[in-house]
């Protein structure tokens, strides 16, 4: 007797293929084929992933570098508006010093005046009294 080659489908062995059984057996080997597919999906997507992992890093340090670069920039800026600045108050600083001077010196004028007026009136008052004292 020849040797019978067993059917892939004859899940059962029992020498007859059922409609359920085809069903299962074409069902087993498209969920293979589907995993089979997954996984080249998954070698793709991970060397994908990769590409643009390394894109995102070569592009994170640029824009790094270019923000360094401008924060420097903005950094001397600040100093020279800074200095520009403090240049300004030291001459604003000096012109008010110089008329609170001025004026420092104008009110004592005044006050001396006014001292001086108001010791002339005390002495006259002083010598009206000491007049009418002895008259």
């Amino acid at each position: 007797m020849a040797e019978e080659t067993k059917n892939p489908m004859d899940l059962n062995g029992d020498g007859k293929v059922t409609v359920a059984e085809k069903v299962q057996y074409y069902a087993g080997k498209a969920g293979e084929k589907v995993k089979e597919e997954a996984k080249v999906l998954g070698e793709k997507a991970a060397v994908k992933a990769k590409e643009i992992g390394a894109q995102a890093k070569v592009k994170a340090k640029e824009v790094g570098e270019k923000a360094a670069v401008k924060a420097k920039d903005l950094g001397e800026k600040a100093k020279v508006k800074a200095k520009e600045v403090g240049a300004q108050a030291k001459v604003k600083a000096k012109d008010l010093g110089e008329k609170a001077a001025v004026k420092a010196k104008e009110v004592y004028a005044e006050a001396k005046v006014e001292a001086k007026e108001l010791a002339d009136k005390a002495k006259a008052k002083i010598n009206e009294y000491k007049a009418s004292k002895e008259a």
